[in-house]
């Protein structure tokens, strides 16, 4: 190592970066894969899901976490095994208002509405109060730890009260504090700063047609059979389903045609996270990432193994010396391993080093919090980083070993090196693999990079600039409302449920030409669309003018119009025993991701057919500088509503949230493929640095014989090149599959481009060419006398 310096530190530096990026995608796949494990009991604890489309994203049904509430009793009733089955509200909005004594209100989140029975499925610890009677009365209030420390400085909090605001107009409700339960230090699905029991969520709804949605976790008192669980389930949830439909004076055909079935499971706790209803889960989210570090470990280990076998020339005599003195080829073998596993070992320690370095950045890269020496899994991840020791040390140590300790004794000290370099295919094959993988990433860069800046500047369907959502229920008339609109700067106010950042879809079935479609159906209010700035294609918008407006009137987007059909102002359709004219036309308007299609909607102001609730507040302001104007719209607020702070977001800012995702995995793909071509040039340095070597003899002979400089440089570089090209050629339709398959997560996407191909094919041949040549220059460079005096 001392000895040839540069080879031993592009070893282990190289070595070191393939480690770092592993053994970061190791402690964020032991945090993914540690969801609900903070106590053995929660082994027995299972989730409840409902098939069903209320509130989904795209109006499909789907296995939802949030399930009728009356599901609750029926699992307690049918299914002896469980123990007890709890109710949890649904995390609503942005946080509740907490006012103390004599202190500001505050906005804090994670406040969950249960019933009784949640600490008794919960086996959370108990710091302050009783676990099993803590929640037994209405307007109590359990504290996580952390939470009564930023509120009292103590723990010590037993019978304080708390006023609680859930919403702007609530009169606040005091709630006794009853406990205080200790932070779990692994992370948990079921998120809560606070546990709230209001008894509203004890009872059901009493009309058949009424819902309410929530959460369901129910606890075995053993071990139980699953499948026959499910199975159970199912067969009690059609009979219940079967039943309700007669009071609800409905068929069961009726309701269940079009793909939709009935279904009922439970599900384990520990694999609620990895198993959202409808969003990516961890697994799929990482896959690429899991792809690149892979790939760069890989490349590492090819590094090392070509920089060991370019040594081989200079290590040839020393094994020839050794044989001859009587070593067996098994004590060369451990030599040559025990030196990879020295330079692996000083690799894995300069990588620990990196990876305390990097973790907060990586941390904050995925939303997560994640350590190396605090870690609960220490003992684990040292055992994973021992078996990563081994295997690198084999893996890279291995071939080299083998092919220095077969070297022929005699042949090698008669200063015939030839049989010594067998094992060269070998070698251009790791090259090859190196350069494929490099292209495939320069390839994935570009073609990400022009989805993104594709998505980043399409046309949204509406004027996202100047806009800004304050997270509450508007209807026209409300008095903040009024106040707002006579604010200089103020455009418009309005609402609607399908707003960047907080969208709320509702399915309905209309009759049109005497045929039944499937759309989400939005109530708006009268401003609501000059307010977005959408596009109108034909007809008009609604507007103050026309008083049938509040009575019977809709609009349709883009997509809705295509369903129906051609020339759709001033035509009627029906929703139930409802008609409503068709008054306008207007272009799609992203209102979520672009992974997700604009749904057929059709927009109406009436409350005939039905209300969506929302939780926008929406505002134009006429100025880019709209911050004074913002800021006498906090003051309305705070006169009106003193004891619950305003909560609002810029549109814009919605959306570059959306488009976060995208951007930090291309991110990170950016820096592992600049990572994975330096590990590659290191590699090509290290193939060309050996030719250069086992073709001195060669060389010199050629130069004697009247060969140039640059004729010598060319006859080098042809042999790479060709390495190179067929690298690209393997790596093109390898690309375009897995750039095709990640564009398919976009319902708005770019064609297959052709540039980031030949970028990346030019790239890698300058590359190989320019590091190639150095070499080559060298070895030409060099007086001729001299290399055959050394051989």
């Amino acid at each position: 190592m001392f000895k040839n310096k540069v080879y031993a530190a592009i070893n282990i530096g190289g070595l070191a970066i393939g480690l770092t990026a592993f053994v970061l995608l190791i402690l964020f796949v032991n945090h993914e894969t540690s969801y609900d494990k903070w106590s053995p009991d929660l082994k027995n604890i299972y989730q409840l899901r409902e098939y069903h489309d209320y509130s989904t994203p795209d109006n499909q049904p789907h296995w939802m976490q949030v399930n009728d509430s009356r599901m609750a009793a029926l699992v307690r009733d049918k299914i002896p095994q469980f123990k007890y089955v709890t109710r949890i509200d649904q995390d609503w909005g942005d946080g509740f208002s907490v006012k103390l004594a004599n202190a500001d209100p505050a906005i804090v989140d994670h406040f969950r509405d249960t019933d009784s029975l949640f600490f008794k499925v919960f086996p959370y610890q108990f710091l302050q109060g009783d676990r099993f009677t803590a929640i037994n009365k209405p307007n109590t209030i359990v504290l996580k730890q952390s939470l009564a420390v930023k509120l009292f400085g103590t723990v010590k909090v037993l019978n304080k009260t708390i006023k609680l605001l859930m919403w702007r107009d609530d009169p606040g409700t005091l709630m006794t504090i009853t406990g205080v339960v200790a932070d779990v230090n692994m992370p948990e699905s079921v998120k809560f700063n606070a546990i709230i029991h209001t008894g509203n969520i004890d009872k059901d709804p009493e009309q058949i047609n009424n819902f309410r949605h929530c959460e369901i976790y129910a606890s075995a008192s053993g071990k139980i059979d699953i499948t026959q669980v499910n199975r159970t389930l199912h067969k009690i949830y059609v009979d219940y389903k079967k039943a309700s439909f007669v009071k609800r004076k409905i068929t069961y055909a009726d309701y269940y045609k079009n793909g939709k079935k009935p279904g009922l499971k439970i599900i384990p706790l520990q694999k609620v996270y990895a198993t959202p209803s409808f969003d990516v889960s961890w697994v799929d989210r990482i896959k690429p990432i899991v792809a690149i570090s892979i790939f760069l470990l890989l490349v590492s280990v090819i590094n090392f193994v070509n920089l060991a076998t370019a040594q081989s020339v200079q290590r040839a005599k020393e094994v020839g010396v050794k044989k001859v003195l009587g070593a067996y080829k098994k004590q060369l073998v451990t030599q040559f391993l025990l030196e990879s596993a020295l330079q692996t070992l000083a690799a894995l320690f300069i990588c620990i080093i990196l990876v305390e370095v990097l973790l907060p950045v990586f941390s904050n890269h995925f939303d997560v919090k994640l350590s190396f020496w605090r870690s609960e899994q220490l003992l684990n991840i040292s055992f994973q980083l021992l078996g990563l020791f081994v295997l690198i040390t084999f893996m890279a140590g291995f071939y080299p070993a083998w092919i220095l300790s077969k070297y022929n004794p005699v042949k090698v000290l008669k200063g015939n090196y030839e049989s010594g370099f067998k094992g060269i295919a070998m070698r251009n094959g790791l090259v090859v693999l190196q350069f494929i993988i490099a292209v495939t990433l320069i390839i994935g860069i570009g073609v990400m990079y022009q989805q993104t800046n594709f998505v980043a500047n399409k046309d949204l369907g509406f004027n996202r600039d100047k806009l800004v959502n304050i997270s509450t229920y508007y209807r026209d008339g409300d008095l903040i409302g009024e106040r707002i609109k006579k604010i200089t700067g103020v455009k418009y106010v309005a609402t609607t449920t399908q707003l960047m950042g907080n969208t709320f879809n509702v399915p309905s079935e209309i009759t049109y030409n005497n045929q039944e479609h499937s759309v989400n159906t939005v109530t708006v209010t009268m401003d609501a669309l000059p307010a977005l700035g959408v596009q109108v294609l034909s007809g008009r918008i609604f507007s103050l003018e026309y008083k049938k407006d509040t009575v019977n009137t809709a609009v349709l987007n883009e997509t809705a119009a295509k369903l129906l059909g051609k020339n759709l102002v001033g035509k009627q359709f029906k929703e139930g025993e409802n008609s409503f004219q068709i008054v306008g036309v207007i272009k799609d308007y992203n209102n979520e991701g672009f992974d997700k299609a604009v749904l057929p909607t059709v927009y109406r102001v009436t409350h005939l057919g039905g209300m969506a609730s929302t939780n926008n507040l929406l505002v134009r302001f006429d100025s880019d500088n709209y911050k004074p104007a913002l800021m006498a719209v906090e003051a309305e607020w705070k006169k009106i509503y003193p004891d619950f702070p305003m909560i609002y977001t810029s549109v814009e800012d919605a959306f570059q949230k959306s488009m976060e995702a995208t951007h930090k995995q291309m991110q990170i793909i950016v820096l592992f493929s600049v990572i994975s071509v330096v590990l590659s040039l290191l590699g090509l340095f290290a193939l060309s640095t050996f030719m250069a070597k086992r073709r001195t003899k060669e060389i010199a002979i050629r130069k004697i014989l009247g060969a140039s400089n640059l004729e010598i440089i060319n006859m080098l570089n042809r042999s790479f090149l060709i390495l190179v090209i067929l690298a690209n050629l393997i790596s093109w339709p390898i690309a375009f599959i897995i750039t095709k398959k990640w564009l398919g997560g976009f319902a708005y996407r770019i064609d297959m481009p052709f540039w980031p191909f030949a970028i990346a094919t030019i790239t890698s041949v300058i590359i190989a060419v320019f590091t190639v040549s150095l070499q080559a220059r060298k070895a030409a460079v060099n007086n001729p006398v001299d290399a055959l005096k050394y051989e």
